[in-house]
């Protein structure tokens, strides 16, 4: 299937009484996980993915957007999927991630698949201040800045997304905003008790690897994993290893754990 960036609802073709809802990126949109919607459609469930507000309207600049307007969205989506399905598993990348753990904080989440999770941006050593002190001086009077490429190292998927993404800015308000959720739910990690799948590539240039682990590390899931790809960067879903995160996320789904719920 081509890539696009249209939110999508597939009906399971088996009577599963699970469905996966997938929460995408900041700045970014349900393309980051079509494939991986596909692969999980394909076992017989039920997915969909949405974009959040903020995020829905092709424009060259991104709009302002919060949080709190992203997770409403995905509270009304959750709402409806639960009137017909009595598991609901989330499937989240980058800022979906912290925001998928921030409802199953609040609701009854089957599972959680994370990918590529959002705790911290990217430092490095020459970086001289870490980039959210550049946020909280510098971000009120900047408000947005280029998106000069996305973080895929396959050039062809690179390309592929490119053509699909919808904006060719970051606006920084909306990044503080998802510090803030971070905030919000990292002092609650320890309250997770979900089955959980972390995916993370440390060569990712965009969040801190190290986030990966502290979330698995402080989560009380008895069934959690972590698993570490070396070549792809940020968007591991469309990178190079992306056959390999899926066959991990098949794998996870049809553990005997998981099945026997």
């Amino acid at each position: 299937m081509t890539l696009h960036n249209q939110p999508f609802l597939w009906k399971g073709s088996r009577d599963y009484e699970q469905a996966f809802l997938l929460l995408h990126g900041l700045g970014g949109g349900v393309y980051e996980l079509q494939y991986l919607g596909e692969v999980i459609h394909h076992l017989g469930y039920t997915v969909q993915g949405i974009n959040f507000p903020g995020h829905d309207t092709p424009t060259a600049k991104m709009p302002p957007s919060h949080w709190i307007e992203w997770y409403d969205a995905i509270l009304r989506t959750y709402g409806q999927l639960r009137q017909d399905y009595r598991l609901i598993s989330v499937v989240g990348f980058s800022t979906g991630c912290p925001l998928a753990l921030r409802l199953a904080l609040a609701e009854s989440t089957h599972c959680l698949i994370l990918l590529a999770p959002f705790l911290a941006i990217r430092h490095r050593w020459y970086y001289l201040w870490r980039p959210e002190q550049y946020l909280q001086t510098f971000g009120t009077l900047i408000g947005e800045v280029p998106r000069l490429t996305l973080p895929i190292r396959d050039p062809q998927m690179r390309l592929a997304a490119q053509k699909v993404a919808f904006f060719q800015t970051f606006n920084l308000g909306a990044v503080s905003s998802a510090l803030q959720l971070i905030a919000e739910v990292k002092p609650k990690l320890a309250d997770i008790d979900c089955p959980t799948l972390i995916v993370q590539s440390r060569q990712d240039s965009v969040v801190d690897p190290a986030g990966a682990e502290e979330i698995y590390r402080k989560i009380q899931s008895p069934v959690k994993k972590l698993v570490w790809l070396e070549k792809s960067d940020h968007i591991i879903s469309l990178d190079w290893e992306r056959e390999l995160v899926f066959e991990e996320v098949r794998n996870f789904i049809q553990s005997s754990e998981l099945s026997a719920s």
